[in-house]
C-alpha cells in the first residue's frame, strides 16, 4: 500500500499494490471520498479522502475501504 498526501490541497490518496492494466472504475460518496475500482473485477485498487487533516482533527474520518462510510448502491452492485 502507498500512502501520499497533498499538503496544499488537504487529500490523501491510497494506492494498493494490486494496481489494474487497464482502466479503473471512480465512485464518489457522500463525503467526497473517490474510490478506484478494477474496472474487470470490481476490486477496490485505491482511494481518495478529500479534507484529511481538517476531517480527522474533527474526529470523523472513516475510510470507506473497511466500510464505515456507505456508498450507493451501485458501488455494491460492482463489488458484489
Amino acid at each position: 500500500m502507498t500512502l501520499s498526501y497533498d499538503r496544499d490541497a488537504d487529500v490523501l490518496y491510497i494506492t494498493f499494490e494490486r494496481l489494474p492494466n487497464h482502466s479503473c472504475i471512480y465512485v464518489e460518496n457522500d463525503n467526497g471520498d473517490v474510490l478506484r475500482l478494477d474496472k474487470r473485477d470490481g476490486q477496490v485498487v485505491g482511494c481518495t479522502i478529500p479534507f484529511f487533516l481538517k476531517r480527522s482533527a474533527q474526529g470523523k474520518l472513516e475510510i470507506p475501504e473497511i466500510g464505515a462510510v456507505p456508498f450507493n448502491d451501485l458501488v455494491k452492485a460492482l463489488i458484489a
